[in-house]
């Protein structure tokens, strides 16, 4: 079974073919030799050494000619790629000796947490250690699962309370689950909120307000829809995937499809589109427009990673300010709209991510949880 990641197998074809630009043949120059210069541990040592070979085995005779001393290290869990402008730049991860001489300089990832906020102005906060139940009100008991979930359930389905609200929210750095009364799942990302009732019977709608980012996996429900409102559009959904980017700090909302349909609005209904899979709605002011995209970028957060396609270096920072929980400050000579394409973990330390961005022309210092974004040739 190839162990090759689709930006590799596209970066080797070209290289087979021999039309690769000289920036791509340098970073496949650059792979081999970065990888050969990696720590090895016995555990892993096996399984990349399966892969440095066939990668070598698949090159073609004539282009062998690059050899580089073949590397011992390429997994893709251990790599990350980085491509700036034309080039392709791949990062590896550093020996557990530098790791250890930076982790005083080092901000580790953000973590399980958040804070609820009961109809009576109670305030929990959710933390790993936490399970069982938080509260019981209107009709509804409350959870935490081991595995940091919050969960509603209904007791009473007559009587349940569908005007008492609950406020969930995480600050940066933090993101979490819930499991609403109807048993809609929703992600919440890193400094966002979302406001609910604890039931939702006797009710019209299933309207939920949003600050921020959630990905949302809907319950069916046709006689009920569910509203998603932000503070500049709503959602209005039967049953379906989406995701919604709604920060206050971005220029721009952006609602992303998965499956199903949804029916976006503008304020006071001004403009409304209703969006297919795999579509996404970008609005701004009264505009809004909407084309096909690459979901896998748009929920990245939730499936554990920061994806960058041709992202300028101010909105990429925006998110890595979020999670990380840090102050981004720009030089003087920083070119802000300077794009990035690439891949990295949200579980790595923030080191790993600069590292990469490194290769863009750019240098890092961390001060406390402040990062200076410096130019390198400065």
């Amino acid at each position: 079974m190839d162990q090759l990641d689709k930006k590799q197998e596209e970066l080797l074809k070209k290289y087979q073919q021999g039309i690769c630009s000289p920036e791509e043949i340098a970073a496949v120059q650059y792979l081999y030799n970065l990888a050969a210069a990696s720590a090895v541990d016995d555990s892993a040592a096996q399984t990349d050494q399966g892969i440095g070979e066939e990668i070598w085995n698949r090159l073609p005779a004539g282009r062998k000619s690059y050899k580089l001393n073949l590397f011992k290290r390429i997994s893709s869990a251990a790599a990350v790629l980085l491509m700036v402008g034309a080039g392709y730049f791949w990062f590896s991860s550093k020996s557990k000796e530098e790791k250890e001489q930076q982790a005083y300089h080092d901000i580790g990832p953000g973590k399980n947490a958040a804070t609820l906020t009961l109809a009576n102005g109670q305030k929990i906060v959710l933390s790993n250690e936490m399970k069982g139940e938080l509260a019981n009100e209107a009709g509804v008991s409350i959870t935490k699962t081991a595995d940091g979930q919050l969960i509603y359930e209904i007791k009473d389905q007559q009587n349940g309370d569908s005007k008492a609200v609950n406020k969930l929210s995480t600050a940066n750095g933090e993101s979490y689950q819930l499991r609403l009364p109807d048993g809609t799942m929703v992600w919440l990302n890193a400094a966002s909120s979302i406001t609910y009732p604890v039931s939702f019977s006797n009710t019209a709608l299933r309207e939920v307000e949003l600050a921020g980012e959630a990905y949302f996996e809907v319950v069916k429900d046709k006689k009920r829809p569910f509203v998603v409102s932000t503070y500049h559009q709503q959602i209005r959904v039967l049953g379906t995937e989406f995701n919604v980017n709604a920060y206050s700090d971005e220029p721009e909302q952006r609602t992303t499809l998965l499956d199903g349909s949804i029916k976006l609005s503008l304020e006071k209904g001004v403009v409304a589109r209703v969006l297919k899979p795999g579509e996404q709605a970008v609005s701004e002011g009264k505009q809004l427009q909407v084309s096909t995209v690459d979901v896998d970028q748009a929920v990245d957060w939730k499936n554990g990673d920061f994806i960058f396609q041709s992202e300028p270096l101010t909105s990429l920072m925006r998110r890595v300010s979020r999670w990380y929980n840090v102050q981004v400050v720009y030089t003087s000579g920083v070119d802000q709209a300077g794009t990035f394409t690439g891949k990295v973990s949200r579980s790595k330390n923030i080191s790993v991510l600069l590292k990469a961005l490194q290769s863009g022309g750019l240098k890092f210092d961390v001060l406390g949880n402040k990062i200076i974004v410096k130019n390198q040739s400065i």
